[in-house]
């Protein structure tokens, strides 16, 4: 009996089909996507892809098949037909799909998450044109190190591969299983490569010995690769590069990194790179988020990674340094100095400054013709470090004021070291900066500080102090009508005094270090503000001040001047100005 051939319904299907796939292949060709289905062997080969025994029966999605084995020429990315000899195999196979006679399941291979048509290919195609989202197949494992997926495109593969050959060399995957590495655009891992096989190179040299690939990977990847990484995430840079990943912004960093080398004559680390490049909104954080910092030691450690040190070239240098140094020692921290009046003399001083105290240091020169040039420069490099450090009576540090973009650390012929910290506190944004600073300070050095607010208003407070309250305590039990905090006496005694508080300014700023694991003695006077702080200050035995910058509008202040001119004036001791 003679066979019967596909209907005359099937076959106009097929041209159908035909004649979409023609249309898809000419705007592919204008505006893309490729339509081209993958070749198996060759994705297989570029990833670096090892075919194992495992092989179930399962539905697999039809949009996640994306390549043949050998056919892959012979249809669209969407399985449309592609040659008219296929004609009555297609329609043969319509009408045995939608008749009683149905066929067996298709083989194909996963990678990843995406699928190769082994053998029926025609199958995928009739299915797909008549809306079938799952079909019956047998699928075979094929073991991969990167991630593969259905809506990669020929850029994707190309990284995928050299993903894969990136992998197959340092074995980090295995060495650090949470390494996020991906990237976003083809070139970026044989770059990476580069940068490993330069540090391998630098690690025989300092071991007096061969390093061998998986040694250098892992070891680039904790001392180079991570800090840059963690400093991208504190800073959340990766918000403002949509699309773009930590590796992205490595590589980024490290090309920036030549650029700035030459123009600022430093060679910047990638920890202080992210540094820079965060935005000054990010760098200014509400409390309650700086204080996870603090609480994350990880984190902690690497807050002051890096000093500016301003050098005037005369003898306040000496001042400069002494702090600089015993600062940049106690926190780990890279020092880059900057001296404004060039002399041979000034940067040997430098140097040898730096060897005697074991800290890292590097110096530029600069010349500039006024002050305001000086200042733009400061500001320029200050964005690359944690502190920036200058004289307290030098000019500079009086244009620097109200303008660093970093914390201000002015210096006196008062000898380093910290013991009795004391916080100038008004509740304010830069007031509430010097308050994070200073509970760095205090949480890095089990210190106990002096925290002041200073009434301006001539009201007479209540400033008992015998201990008995803690800082969580000033504030509660209060009224909407009465805002002062009324003493517990069988409150447990702790560093703080009791009395009544005007507000509820001083209590929060208690209250935050108190969370932080910091013991505060909280005072509040009435009466000129500069006047007090001084005052305090000395009476408490205080060995260094933190102040904001300013409280009311930075010009008028620059204009008519402020509270933290007339301190800078009546003190010997050293300012930290946020």
């Amino acid at each position: 009996m003679a066979t019967r051939g596909p209907s005359s319904a099937a076959l106009r299907d097929f041209q159908r089909a035909r004649r979409r796939a023609d249309l898809r292949v000419v705007l592919s060709l204008l505006w893309g996507p490729d339509e081209g289905l993958l070749a198996y062997d060759d994705v297989r080969r570029k990833l670096r892809a090892v075919e194992t025994q495992r092989r179930e029966h399962a539905y697999i999605p039809l949009d996640a098949i994306v390549g043949s084995v050998g056919r892959y020429q012979d249809f669209t990315r969407s399985f449309l037909p592609r040659r008219d000899a296929d004609a009555g195999r297609w329609a043969g196979v319509q009408q045995a799909m939608t008749g009683l006679e149905g066929l067996p399941p298709i083989e194909v291979y996963r990678l990843g998450e995406a699928f190769f048509v082994k053998d029926g290919n025609h199958r995928v195609s009739v299915a797909r044109q008549l809306g079938a989202k799952q079909i019956d197949a047998y699928v075979t494992e094929v073991a991969t190190r990167v991630p593969f997926t259905p809506d990669m495109d020929q850029d994707d593969l190309i990284i995928a591969a050299e993903f894969a050959a990136f992998l197959e060399q340092t074995d980090l995957d295995e060495q650090r299983p949470e390494a996020d590495l991906r990237v976003t655009a083809p070139g970026q891992y044989p770059l990476l490569l580069e940068h490993i096989s330069v540090h391998r190179y630098f690690m025989g040299l300092d071991l007096s010995r061969p390093v061998d690939w998986d040694e250098a990977a892992a070891h680039w990847y904790d001392a180079v690769y991570e800090p840059v990484a963690r400093a991208i995430r504190q800073h959340r840079l990766l918000d403002g590069f949509p699309g773009r990943t930590e590796a992205d912004l490595y590589l980024f960093l490290s090309e920036h990194r030549g650029r700035l080398e030459r123009e600022f004559g430093w060679a910047i680390e990638g920890p202080q790179l992210a540094e820079g490049l965060a935005s000054p909104k990010r760098r200014i954080d509400d409390l309650q988020e700086r204080a996870e910092l603090l609480r994350d030691p990880a984190t902690a450690e690497h807050l002051v990674d890096s000093l500016l040190l301003c050098l005037a070239g005369d003898d306040s240098d000496e001042q400069v340094l002494a702090h600089g140094l015993a600062l940049a020692r106690s926190e780990g921290a890279t020092v880059y100095g900057l001296l404004l009046e060039p002399s041979p003399a000034a940067r040997l001083r430098f140097e040898a400054a730096c060897e005697a105290a074991g800290v890292s240091g590097q110096l530029a020169e600069v010349e500039t013709e006024s002050l305001r040039d000086t200042v733009r420069e400061v500001r320029a490099r200050a964005r690359y470090a944690a502190v920036v450090v200058a004289a307290a009576g030098s000019a500079l540090a009086k244009a620097l004021l109200r303008r660093s973009p970093k914390p201000l650390l002015l210096v006196t012929a008062t000898p380093p070291g910290v013991t009795r910290p004391l916080l100038a506190y008004d509740g304010g944004a830069k007031a509430n900066q010097a308050l994070f600073a200073l509970a760095y300070l205090c949480v890095r050095r089990s210190l106990s500080p002096v925290v002041l607010h200073v009434e301006r208003r001539a009201r007479g407070l209540d400033l008992d102090t015998a201990p008995g309250r803690r800082a969580a305590d000033y504030g509660q039990g209060e009224s909407r009508g009465d805002r002062r905090a009324v003493p517990d006496p069988e409150a447990e005694a702790g560093t703080l005094p009791r009395g009544r508080v005007e507000d509820r300014t001083l209590a929060q700023a208690g209250a935050y270090l108190e969370g932080l694991g910091v013991r505060a003695e909280l005072v509040s006077v009435s009466g000129p503000v500069a006047d007090a702080i001084v005052r305090v200050a000395e009476e408490r035995g205080c060995d260094v001040l933190f102040l904001g910058s300013h409280s009311r509008l930075r010009w008028l202040e620059e204009v008519l001047g402020g509270v933290l001119d007339e301190v800078i004036e009546r003190t010997e001791l050293p300012i930290v100005v946020t």
